[in-house]
């Protein structure tokens, strides 16, 4: 199996119990080994009022975040040792500004990043880190998320991009082992240069011809956004994996506008494991 070397990024063992839960289920269904990284935010440097000096405050709070961490790590360490996989768990007390560099560097190191559901700034930081700097697929855990297989009946969201082409690859273990694989359009209309006279078909072959197990849906958004129709229809088959390749548009597009990767990222009640 692929996933043998599995990333878990946490701020807290307790509200990131989902997190970890989800990462040892894949350990579990590949036979691999987990490692946590435990991520502490330093406060945002303030300046003096002359702009020259750092306020003798910021090292008060620098202080109390280095405690906070330590003690994160402790009951990190403690949880991971439940397992009984022998975790590594590291830490790291970063500046918003360096998560994604940081977390990206680690999630190099390994073949998939697990991590929560964005929350705030300090969560996308975690999302996007691993997502746009580590070069490897992340796995995105909702909250709501409960112990139980993950990948057993998968919805791959298909759009003709290169991201999605990547998701594909990626997440070919899951697809080989599924018992049901469903691949999802939203308002596809055939084109030449895109999805072909046939939306989806020529994608559902591909996976077809590699002994996937798959069926094609081309939903319509009737009103709703892509990531609605995409989770409304995950939920009515039952699916407890989606697949799909990250900000297919500019992502200052997707920051105006929105976007499903933003939407997903934000909303999606199953996981999701996403390329870029």
């Amino acid at each position: 199996m692929k996933f043998k070397d599995i990333l878990t990024i946490i701020v807290s063992a307790e509200s990131d119990e989902h997190v970890i839960g989800a990462a040892e289920q894949l350990a579990a269904q590949n036979a691999g080994k987990v490692s946590g990284l435990v991520i502490g935010w330093l406060p945002p440097v303030s300046l003096s009022v002359e702009g020259w000096s750092v306020s003798p405050v910021w090292g008060d709070f620098a202080d109390e975040a280095r405690k906070l961490l330590e003690i994160e790590l402790e009951r990190a360490r403690q949880r991971f040792d439940l397992s009984g996989r022998g975790a590594s768990v590291m830490s790291e007390l970063l500046e918003l500004s360096a998560g994604r560099v940081v977390t990206g560097l680690r999630g190099r190191h390994a073949d998939i990043a697990v991590v929560g559901r964005s929350r705030a700034d300090f969560g996308q930081a975690l999302v996007e880190g691993p997502l746009f700097e580590s070069g490897r697929p992340v796995l995105v855990v909702p909250p709501v998320w409960k112990s139980q297989q993950i990948g057993g009946s998968v919805l791959v969201c298909w759009k003709p991009t290169r991201e999605a082409a990547r998701a594909l690859a990626d997440a070919d273990d899951f697809l080989l082992n599924a018992r049901q694989v469903t691949v999802v359009t939203v308002d596809a209309r055939p084109s030449e240069d895109g999805y072909g006279p046939r939306p989806g078909v020529d994608i559902a072959a591909h996976l077809a011809r590699r002994g996937v197990s798959v069926q094609l849906a081309n939903l319509d958004s009737l009103g709703r956004t892509e990531a609605g129709a995409v989770q409304e229809h995950a939920l009515a088959i039952g699916a407890d994996l989606v697949v799909m390749g990250a900000y297919g548009r500019s992502r200052m597009s997707e920051f105006i506008f929105g976007g499903m990767t933003r939407e997903m990222l934000r909303s999606a009640s199953l996981p999701v494991l996403m390329t870029n």
